[in-house]
């Protein structure tokens, strides 16, 4: 398996593991909100969306890459009721912290990776409200051999 993959699923793997609030779907693949049911939140989806690579100038053996992922955490309000009590920041706030910590117990990636690290966190503006979203930016800087990846 390439250095890649087993980044990608280590990433997914660690989020798996996240007690409070314990994400109920934790994939790689795209999802359609309006088939979860509302048992199914909170959800975390990971999806690579860039990468940079260079080379290693003294051997000319290894390549550095800087891997992008994008990841999505989806939290419903307790009442769809547009009112003070409906907690949905409360609950993108949650899932913000608890996917970072997470995300921090391990910045190697199960030795795969030199560094990892949230680039930055972003919010939805409430337009699918009783559902919000919080989608961080989280790099990973890796060095591989020369074909192999």
């Amino acid at each position: 398996m390439s250095v890649r993959e087993n980044i990608a699923l280590d990433i997914v793997q660690d989020l798996q593991g996240i007690t409070n609030p314990a994400p109920v779907i934790v994939s790689r693949n795209p999802i359609k909100l309006t088939d979860l049911s509302i048992a199914q939140f909170p959800a975390i989806i990971v999806q690579t969306t860039n990468e940079q690579r260079t080379d290693e100038t003294s051997t000319n053996t290894f390549r550095f890459g800087q891997i992008e992922y994008t990841i999505t955490g989806y939290v419903r309000a307790d009442s769809s009721a547009t009112t003070v009590n409906n907690n949905i920041d409360t609950q993108r706030n949650n899932i913000i912290e608890a996917i970072s910590e997470k995300l921090e117990e391990d910045r190697t990636r199960n030795s795969n990776a030199m560094n990892s690290y949230v680039t930055a966190v972003q919010t939805d503006d409430g337009t699918q409200f009783p559902i919000g979203t919080a989608v961080i930016t989280f790099v990973v800087d890796y060095k591989y051999t020369r074909g192999t990846l």
